[in-house]
C-alpha cells in the first residue's frame, strides 16, 4: 500500500513542538554557561563547570517532581536554581533572575523550521484539523508558542503540564483526538522522538510520522512508522501538492 493510499482518510494532523515545528539552535549546556557568566561576579567561589554539573541533575529531578504531580511547574522551574545555589552554598536570591535569564536565552535560541509555516498553511487550506501536543512546563511552552505566533496557526494546543498527563501516555493522545474531533485512524502524529512521540502515538492508534533530518533513528522505520527528513515531505504523503 502506498503512503497516499494509507493516509487517504486523514482529517487531523497533530504535531510535537520542540524539534518538530521549532528548532533549538544552541546547545543547552552552552546557554547554561552563559547564564552562569552573567551572574559569575556574585558566585565568586563557583566555577562554570561546577555550576552545570550541579544544576543539570537538579533540573532533571525537578522535571520529574512536576511530572509526578508533586510540584507545580513554576515551582519546579524555580527550584532547579534554588536547589543548585543551595547545594553550592551560594545566594539563593539569585534563583529567580537566573531562571529568567536562562529561559530568555532558550527562547532566543529557537526558530521555526523553514518549512513549518508553509506546511501548516497547506494542511489548513486542505481542511485538516491541526493541533500541537507537547511535553513541557506550561510557562515555557506557552512562551515558545507566543514567540513564534503558532497558536493562530492551529486549532488547539495541549501542553502536558496543563492537562496533567505526558507523552507517551496514551491519555494525552486521546485528549488530542477529542479536541481534533477525529478517530485515531483519521489522525497523523508528527514528532521527532521515537520513545515519546512515535511509540505514544502508535500505542494510541494514531498514524505516527517520525521527522528525522539526520537519519538518527534508522531502527525506527517500519511498516507502522513513516519517516521523513523534512516537514515539507508531509503534504505529498497526504496526496496534497
Amino acid at each position: 500500500m502506498t503512503n497516499v493510499a494509507k493516509y487517504h482518510n486523514i482529517t487531523a494532523v497533530l504535531f510535537d513542538l520542540d524539534g518538530t515545528l521549532i528548532e533549538h539552535t544552541r546547545d543547552i549546556r552552552d546557554l547554561c554557561h552563559e547564564t552562569f557568566e552573567a551572574f559569575a561576579d556574585r558566585l565568586p567561589s563557583v566555577t562554570q563547570d561546577r555550576f552545570w554539573e550541579t544544576f543539570w541533575p537538579k533540573n532533571h529531578d525537578m522535571w520529574y517532581m512536576m511530572v509526578d504531580g508533586v510540584l507545580a511547574g513554576d515551582v519546579a522551574r524555580l527550584y532547579s536554581f534554588v536547589n543548585t545555589l543551595r547545594a553550592l552554598q551560594a545566594d539563593e536570591r539569585l534563583a529567580e533572575p537566573m531562571l529568567q535569564d536562562w529561559e530568555d536565552r532558550i527562547i532566543a535560541a529557537t526558530r521555526l523550521f523553514d518549512d513549518t509555516l508553509p506546511v501548516v498553511e497547506r494542511l489548513r487550506s486542505a481542511g485538516m484539523r491541526l493541533g500541537i501536543v507537547t511535553n513541557g512546563y506550561t510557562t515555557m511552552q506557552r512562551r515558545k508558542i507566543r514567540h513564534h505566533h503558532l497558536a493562530d496557526q492551529v486549532d488547539f494546543v495541549l501542553i502536558s503540564e496543563e492537562v496533567g498527563v505526558h507523552k507517551p501516555d496514551k491519555a494525552i493522545f486521546e485528549l488530542a483526538l477529542a479536541r481534533a474531533e477525529a478517530a485515531a485512524c483519521q489522525a497523523l502524529f508528527v514528532g521527532d522522538t521515537p520513545s515519546t512521540d512515535i511509540e505514544g502515538a502508535r500505542n494510541a492508534g494514531l498514524h505516527p510520522v517520525l521527522v528525522d533530518p539526520r537519519d538518527t533513528w534508522a531502527e525506527a522505520t517500519s511498516d507502522e512508522v513513516t519517516k521523513i527528513r523534512r516537514l515539507s515531505e508531509l503534504p505529498p504523503l497526504l496526496g496534497l501538492s
